[in-house]
């Protein structure tokens, strides 16, 4: 048996501590060099993003309205059709064809909406009133400024006794697609109304200062 004296000790620890540190730089040193490959994870609930997704049984199915003022109507939110299933983008869309006043929106898979165009303002907007002009007089239209499709009816007042700021906005609004923003801004502050009565109670001043 060796018997190793109090400074012959501490010099055996101390090599063998020095021994363990060069192993573990080494070992270090290559994981920093050489660091082990990931493999990306997918993110759940998040699909990627294809160019022409597949319609699937769990699609979820959205129709809706689209009307001239631009707003829309949820119709219904449903499970798609088993015959549309398996479906891609292009298929969908030769189904429901824009020359038939379809838009189809398809970009995730995991919803389907199809917009119908309608040739009418919603129910809101179609209370709205503006007023313009007709062979001289002055008319009132239904909808907000912009939308001149119906006329309800012809004010027994002409142009020509309006105040000149009054007919050109008269004449501006039926050309709204050749106005400034600032310009239609200011048209529909002051000849769209919300209501047939606050039209009438423009009528009526207009009538007293004429």
């Amino acid at each position: 048996m060796v018997f190793l004296t109090k400074d012959q000790k501490v010099t055996v620890l101390f090599i063998i501590l020095f021994i363990f540190s060069a192993i573990a730089g080494f070992v270090w040193g290559s994981y920093l060099t050489n660091p082990p490959e990931y493999k990306p994870f997918a993110v759940s609930g998040s699909p990627a993003s294809t160019a022409n997704p597949t319609v699937s049984k769990d699609t979820v199915l959205f129709r809706e309205k689209l009307y001239l003022c631009g707003d829309t109507e949820v119709l219904s939110r449903e499970t798609v059709p088993g015959n549309m299933v398996g479906m891609d983008r292009n298929a969908v869309i030769e189904m429901f064809p824009a020359s038939e006043g379809w838009i189809v929106s398809f970009n995730d898979p995991r919803f389907l909406t199809l917009t119908v165009k309608y040739d009418e303002l919603c129910q809101v907007h179609r209370n709205y009133r503006h007023l313009g002009h007709h062979q001289g007089k002055v008319a009132v239209y239904e909808g907000p400024i912009g939308y001149h499709g119906k006329m309800l009816r012809v004010e027994n007042i002409n142009i020509e006794s309006l105040e000149p700021a009054l007919q050109t906005k008269l004449e501006q609004v039926m050309s709204l697609d050749q106005q400034t923003p600032l310009t239609i801004e200011e048209l529909r502050r002051e000849i769209e109304f919300a209501s047939e009565e606050l039209l009438n109670a423009f009528l009526e001043n207009l009538d007293e200062s004429s």
